[in-house]
């Protein structure tokens, strides 16, 4: 059987079914072994699996308040202008005020001059790879450390990106993967907050777990709980129920299998729409980014003077799906009105920027439809 799920095509699940039978055992098997193969895979130090991306950046945000606080300090953020909603609602529930950032000249991300230029660092810089386009990781991450901040990466929207012969969840200081089934590798729902240090790894893994004191499903040597019928009910920390679910775990394992093929489709959907496009003078197109990672999706810049506005009924009209850049400039929707700042580059690439989908599922002739339409409509 297929299912559909919107902006992919159908997800074959052929097999899935014997594997979920073959691994299904001893509670949090699954989500052990997820973990574990996600560390292999990548290079990852310390992984924590969630619920959800969303999930993961509030951990990682209550995980660094406590932080924060413990060395005395604000509880201070700055985020980029395009940044995920439940990214800039974790910040503000685990207690810290924002500065919003303006992003680079013809970029997603935030500036790193205007970085520099801040009188004041603040105690977190919640830095995102927007649409899977790398930040000036190495440099940020350079700036806040000199600076006594600690750097939350929000990398849902990328998988495997590499800066400098460098996976970019090696840079900073926790790090949030989505596993949503849009992005790179689905668990059809969860996500995962990344570490370099034990430390990290089991303050993330208490807030996801009721902020938990008990260590014993990583280590029971390591757990200093007193034994009795209260030993799982002691709790030392703000915490949340966030923990990946077995069937969660268990179906990302088994598209983890297939990751290769998954990343090598996704880059061919993505250079046919560019090698489509690029060429045309009235609109901007990204290459994708080095180091073998695919990008989220497939963003166009409209620059002779129209907006996403002008072409999106033409397109709908063909039933092609264009979206925005996740709603544009976060401070501009009505949940963070008291955010506002002046953002001209952001405002500006939100008003004439839009994207399509490079999903691994997509069927290549839709994808080659799509981007012969979006020429003539640009063109045109």
């Amino acid at each position: 059987m297929n299912y559909r799920y919107p902006c992919t095509g159908y997800i074959p699940m052929s097999g899935f079914g014997n594997w979920l039978e073959q691994e299904c055992s001893e509670p949090r098997h699954n989500i052990n072994a997820f973990s574990r193969e996600l560390r292999e895979r990548f290079n990852v130090s310390w992984v924590v699996p969630v619920n959800s991306g969303s999930s993961a950046n509030l951990v990682a945000a209550i995980a660094l308040a406590e932080k924060v606080r413990q060395q005395g300090k604000p509880l201070t953020a700055a985020i980029c202008a395009f940044t995920f909603p439940t990214t800039v609602s974790a910040l503000l529930l685990a207690g810290f005020e924002l500065t919003v950032i303006d992003t680079e000249e013809n970029g997603f991300n935030i500036s790193f001059l205007a970085l520099q230029n801040m009188d004041i660092m603040p105690s977190v810089l919640a830095i995102t790879h927007f649409l899977g386009f790398p930040c000036e990781v190495e440099q940020i991450c350079n700036l806040a450390h000199a600076r006594g901040s600690y750097v939350l990466q929000d990398a849902c929207e990328t998988l495997g990106l590499q800066v400098n012969n460098r996976p970019i969840h090696q840079y900073g200081d926790l790090t949030t993967w989505s596993f949503y089934h849009p992005h790179h590798l689905s668990s059809y729902g969860g996500g995962a907050v990344l570490s370099h240090t034990e430390e990290d790894y089991l303050l993330t893994d208490s807030v996801a777990h009721w902020g938990r004191a008990c260590r014993c499903h990583i280590s029971p040597d390591s757990c200093c709980v007193p034994q009795g019928p209260a030993h799982q009910f002691t709790y030392e920390r703000l915490g949340l129920n966030v923990e990946m679910s077995e069937l969660n775990a268990c179906f990302g394992r088994w598209q983890l299998r297939q990751w290769n093929e998954i990343e090598r489709e996704r880059c061919l959907r993505y250079q046919l729409l560019y090698d489509t496009l690029s060429d045309l003078s009235m609109s901007r197109v990204w290459l994708s980014p080095q180091n073998a990672a695919s990008p989220f999706v497939f963003p166009i810049q409209l620059t002779d003077g129209r907006t996403l506005n002008d072409i999106y009924p033409k397109l709908k009209a063909e039933s092609i799906e264009i979206r925005t850049l996740m709603g544009g400039v976060c401070c501009d929707q009505p949940a963070f009105t008291h955010l506002s700042a002046p953002l001209p580059c952001a405002r500006e690439l939100a008003r004439t920027t839009f994207f399509v989908g490079i999903h691994h599922t997509l069927p290549m002739e839709n994808v080659q439809h799509v981007a012969a339409r979006l020429r003539y409509h640009i063109a045109n």
